[in-house]
């Protein structure tokens, strides 16, 4: 859930002059620096020419981390972060945040939440003192909750009418079922009308530790002047006598779940796979293969020159309206297939051109198709690091999950020594004879059943 407004932020008074306790520089990538805190936040820095910068602070936070009875908190407290902070109400806030050209935005995922300011980047530090309370002095009460909570379910029923929205979810629920990561983003009905300000703020002071953040920024901004800010603020966060953020466990479990809604026009289909996760080493190699397979909608032309075999044969015959690759990778699990928007009468021959793309990958890949995809990653890694905001997300993100960032040149020195027999090999490993999760939304009559999916993701060979 993504929620944004334009703000700013007053300057900061206070003048600290005491030498810093920080750590030693982890592994980062060029122009980035990277220091920890005594407390464990991390805080990664990269000084760029710009006139804006983006101040992140990344948590560990969201569904994973949460039970049954607290799904959908997470996302409450975002909307509560635009509620002001104990020191500083709803008035002030506004009233401060017209006197800077800034823009905050919040997000959370089932794994994270980023709050991030963008602003000139000589204020940059002055989002830092704005992150602080936002964590530390929250104005969370009753009245702000109860108004808030009509909001969020305005965007319940938003969420419910979305049938691509409603089948990733159902997706997750079917494949990690009996886990965290099986959860809905925006939590439960049943939840949110129980949620109130003490439940909000045990929650925030059981979760929101110091080693679950990841302070990051991005514009023309040193290290040394973000850490003279940070240490005062977010190292004097005394955490809780626990370790790691503990994730839950995790259990992908091949299976079909299907909504069937026959007035609908189209049928909303999505198949994935268990596949490895942010950590994993073939990270980069799932996203290969993720762009080998490509995406297609009806409005794109090409037709039979289209270099996918999905995307060739959904444009001559026709058998859906569009369909993606998608790749979604948590800290230590993924997943990876196609989610597709079809005509009721043409599901299976959807279906089974899929899998024919799946097994191709499997046993029939050519180095084309390789240098392809390899191409396709550079540009679409390149363009998440064009500005401030998507650079400053990326260095939370990595940060969070293996406490270093790989360079683009890295990342690019090892998709070069990638070959077909490594992405069958992948292929192999990810989809042949795997079970998948399936998920469906809409006219689903001529979907096929779960067994016959099974058995497209394996060939009699000779």
């Amino acid at each position: 859930m993504l929620k944004t407004v334009s703000k700013c932020v007053w300057g900061v008074s206070r003048v600290c002059t005491r030498q810093y306790a920080w750590g030693s520089e982890c592994a980062a990538g060029p122009k980035l620096q990277v220091s920890i805190l005594h407390n464990g936040v991390r805080v990664g820095t990269e000084e760029r020419d710009s006139p804006l910068a983006c101040v992140s602070l990344t948590v560990a936070a969201g569904p994973r981390y949460e039970t049954v009875c607290t799904n959908g908190l997470t996302h409450f407290i975002e909307h509560m972060v635009f509620k002001g902070c104990v020191s500083e109400d709803l008035a002030t806030f506004e009233n401060n945040v017209l006197s800077l050209a800034g823009k905050m935005t919040v997000r959370t995922t089932r794994e994270l939440q980023t709050i991030s300011m963008t602003l000139p980047s000589e204020y940059a530090t002055h989002a830092i003192e704005k992150l602080f309370k936002i964590v530390t002095e929250l104005n969370i009460n009753d009245y702000e909750m109860n108004q808030e909570r009509c909001n969020i379910g305005l965007e319940l029923e938003d969420a419910d009418a979305d049938p691509k929205q409603v089948v990733f979810d159902y997706l997750h629920a079917t494949a990690f079922q009996g886990t965290p990561l099986a959860q809905r983003v925006i939590g439960t009905t049943d939840n949110i009308a129980r949620f109130d300000a003490n439940i909000a703020s045990s929650f925030m002071c059981e979760h929101y530790q110091p080693y679950r953040f990841v302070l990051s920024t991005s514009g023309d901004v040193s290290h040394n002047k973000v850490m003279q800010f940070a240490e005062p603020r977010f190292g004097g966060i005394a955490p809780q006598p626990s370790g790691e953020p503990e994730t839950g466990h995790n259990r992908f479990t091949g299976s079909q779940v299907i909504y069937r809604d026959d007035s609908m026009p189209f049928c909303h289909v999505a198949l994935g796979f268990e596949a490895p996760g942010f950590r994993s080493p073939q990270y980069y190699h799932m996203l290969l293969m993720k762009y080998i397979i490509g995406s297609w909608d009806r409005s794109q032309g090409g037709g039979v020159n289209n270099a996918p075999m999905v995307a060739r044969a959904c444009a001559l015959h026709q058998v859906c309206e569009r369909y993606q690759t998608f790749y979604i990778a948590y800290r230590d699990v993924g997943l990876f297939g196609v989610y597709f928007v079809g005509d009721k009468w043409l599901l299976d021959e959807a279906v089974s051109y899929i899998q024919e793309q799946f097994m191709y990958l499997c046993t029939m890949a050519h180095q084309a198709d390789v240098n392809r995809g390899i191409n396709q990653v550079r540009m679409k890694l390149a363009r998440k690091l064009d500005s401030v905001v998507k650079s400053s997300h990326d260095i939370g993100r990595q940060l969070m999950y293996t406490n270093a960032r790989k360079s683009l040149r890295d990342i690019e020195e090892n998709l070069c020594m990638f070959r077909v027999q490594h992405l069958t090999d992948l292929a192999m490993s990810v989809l042949y004879d795997r079970c998948p999760a399936v998920a469906a939304v809409g006219p689903s009559e001529t979907l096929p059943e779960y067994v016959r999916i099974r058995s497209g993701q394996w060939w009699f060979r000779v």
